[in-house]
Parts: structure tokens; C-alpha cells; sequence
């Protein structure tokens, strides 16, 4: 993870970003720095500086900037125009504005769950910057400034505090965590909360996600409607803040009378070093599932990835089945809008408003099965 960087005086155009340390590669660093920066507004024209500039800026070479974006590119955070520049992507052509001149404040609480070697997991890599997308759009046409804070979960209590102190928030989105002590904290300063990508049984409290249950069914319907009598799943470490999916998965093996071994479902980091971790289980079962059903889109590239490198193909060996994420072109995948679900978590703020005494909103996006080439029939 990048170091803090220090508040300083100076206004957003002509803000520098810090340079980097080399702990860790320096286009998974210049990809989170890139990230961060664009979530905190650093960018208010829209523009980014050039790829020479943000290299001198962040102390890397002008392919590691390019390679970066590229990334974020595909996330649909930027986009790229011909002798023009690079871009932050609008959501159905509204302008994306991080901050606005009104005084109507909104607090953004991204909870980051950093890997063994220091970086950010996959599983909100992605997904949180296409939520903060929407949410960042939503709040900007609806006359509120979105003011952001990346966090990891045990720091939850200290980014409420600051988030209140001097400004005077109207509701708090709690994106991809649910710790409950801190969504107790900022229901008691009488703030409406969302939790985004989350749920918990509280009195109150308003929630936007997926339907992970309908959507791992769907996924291992579609499997078994190839053919597939053995399906693993390879799942989320922390596994704890998304139950739902792990559930659907067997439940869908249930409805569709298949077999359940405890072995076939590997829980890992959702990154490349944990996809390694997943296919070396995978390649030591006996007898080995002939598709895997996967947490997200990205952990599902990085085990494309592996299984090439050991001598496997995909499909013919094995098929791979996402659940949601990045676009990986060609992947056999479930998918929702995650933009779609950050718009909503400002929209239920909005209204609740008008409604101190409605009852709590809870919103499940439907997945969709999105048909690539990962997936095959068997003979």
C-alpha cells in the first residue's frame, strides 16, 4: 500500500503524488497510487497529467504509468482519447465529479484488506472503484460532496472520526466492510448508513449488494447444463463478508443433485500469489472437478493464468466460471453493474433525508450469466 501522504496547502491542479517505495511491484503501486488519488478528487478537470509527468511524479518509468492505466482502463475508471489524453471515465456520459462546491457532505468509508505481502486483495481492487464510480456520479448530480476514506477494517472507528471532524456529514456508505461497532458509532451520531457490497441484520440500517446466493446458483446451473457433474469453487479467504456466495454455490450443487466434497472448495487470497495457491490444491485432487466456479472475475484471470503455466487448457481441461468484477474479454462469467449499486447506496441517502422514519432499504442486484469461452461442454 502507498505511504500516507501529508495534508498540505496547496490546491488539486497543482497536487503531486508521492513517490514510491519499491516493497512491492511498481505497476501494482502506481495502479493503487492512480486509484486513490482519483477516489480523493485529485483530478477536479477530469484530466489526467501526462504519462511523462505522473512517471516523474511517482518516480517510475513512463511504461509502468502506461501499463497502470491500462488497468484502470479496463476497470472503466479512465479512458484514453487519441492525441487528446487520459481521461476519468463518465457513468452513462454524467460528468464524474468527486467534489462539488456544495456544503452537503456524504461519508465514503472503502475498506481495503491488505494481502500478506502488503497489497490490496483483488476482491475490492476492482469492484470498489467501479462502486465509487457511481457513487461519486450520483452524488455530484445530486448536489453532495463524497468525501472518501480508504481504510482497513480495524481502522473503521479513527476514518469515522475524521471524517466528522470539521465536516458536517448527512450519511455514511460503508463500502465492502460491515464491522459492526463502527456502523453502531455512526448510527449514534444520528448519521443514516448504507452498507455497500454488504449486509447486517441491524434495525435501521440500509444495504446495496448483489445477490451472491442466486448468482453462484446460476453459475453452477449453467455448469451442470454443460455437462459438469464435479464443480469446485474457489472462494474468498474472508469468507465471513460474503457467506452468501459460498452458499449458493452448494445450494446449487443440491438443486442440481451433484456431488459435495469440503476438499473441492479452496478458500485464498483473491490474487495472483493465492491463485498459484488454488491450483496447486486443485492439481493434488483426486479426482479433480472438471470446472471451477470462482469468487470474482480478476482471481478467475490469475487461475486462467496458473493453469496455462502448469500444462493445463482452458476449456478443454477445465473450465473457469467469474462471478462479477473487471471485464476479463472471453470469460464465462455472472455479472451485475457495479456502478449501478454505488449510484444506489447515495440515492438511499438521499431519500433518506425526506424519510428520518422510513423503514431500512435493502437492495439485491440480480446477476446475469454472461457467456464467454472459458466454459465447455464435456465429451
Amino acid at each position: 500500500m502507498p505511504r500516507p501522504r501529508r495534508k498540505t496547502e496547496r490546491t488539486p491542479e497543482v497536487q503531486t503524488l508521492p513517490r514510491l517505495a519499491r516493497s512491492m511491484s511498481l505497476i501494482a503501486q502506481a495502479e493503487q497510487s492512480l486509484r486513490i488519488a482519483i477516489a480523493e478528487g485529485q483530478f477536479p478537470t477530469g484530466r489526467l497529467p501526462t504519462e511523462v509527468e505522473l512517471a516523474e511524479q511517482l518516480g517510475v518509468s513512463r511504461e509502468t504509468v502506461r501499463l497502470a492505466t491500462v488497468v484502470l482502463e479496463r476497470e472503466g475508471l479512465l479512458i484514453k482519447i487519441r492525441r487528446r489524453g487520459t481521461f476519468l471515465q463518465p457513468s452513462n456520459g454524467e460528468k464524474v465529479a468527486a467534489k462539488t462546491s456544495a456544503s452537503r457532505c456524504l461519508g465514503y468509508l472503502q475498506a481495503d484488506y491488505p494481502t500478506r505481502a502488503g497489497t490490496e486483495e483483488a476482491v475490492t481492487a476492482a469492484i470498489s472503484g467501479l462502486m465509487l464510480q457511481g457513487a461519486l456520479a450520483e452524488a455530484g448530480l445530486g448536489g453532495f460532496q463524497l468525501l472518501v476514506r480508504h481504510t482497513q477494517p480495524l481502522d473503521l472507528h479513527q476514518a469515522i472520526r475524521e471524517l466528522c471532524q470539521g465536516n458536517r456529514l448527512e450519511g455514511v456508505i460503508f463500502a465492502s466492510c460491515g464491522e459492526e461497532k463502527a456502523v453502531k458509532r455512526a448510527m449514534s451520531l444520528g448519521l443514516p448508513v448504507v452498507l455497500l457490497d454488504h449486509d447486517l441484520n441491524l434495525p435501521r440500517v440500509h444495504s446495496v449488494r448483489d445477490d451472491s446466493f442466486e448468482g453462484a446458483k446460476q453459475a453452477i446451473r449453467h455448469l451442470a447444463s454443460l455437462g459438469h457433474r464435479c464443480i469446485g469453487f474457489v472462494d474468498w479467504q474472508n469468507s465471513e463478508l460474503n457467506p452468501w456466495r459460498l452458499r449458493g454455490y452448494r445450494q446449487g450443487l443440491r438443486d442440481a443433485k451433484l456431488p459435495r466434497r469440503h476438499v473441492w472448495e479452496i478458500p485464498v487470497e483473491l490474487t495472483a500469489a493465492g491463485a498459484a495457491e488454488a491450483v496447486e490444491r486443485y492439481l493434488a485432487l483426486s479426482p479433480r472437478p472438471s470446472a471451477l466456479f470462482c469468487f470474482n472475475n480478476t482471481v478467475a484471470r490469475f487461475i486462467i493464468d496458473e493453469l496455462s503455466r502448469c500444462g493445463l487448457r482452458v476449456p478443454d481441461d477445465v473450465s473457469i466460471m467469474g462471478a462479477g468484477g473487471e471485464t476479463v474479454p472471453g470469460l464465462t462469467a455472472t455479472a451485475i453493474d457495479w456502478r449501478e449499486m454505488g449510484k444506489y447506496a447515495v440515492q438511499i441517502l438521499r431519500d433518506a433525508q425526506r424519510d428520518l422514519d422510513g423503514k431500512p432499504e435493502h437492495r439485491l442486484l440480480e446477476h446475469k450469466v454472461t457467456h464467454g469461452k472459458t466454459c465447455a461442454k464435456m465429451a
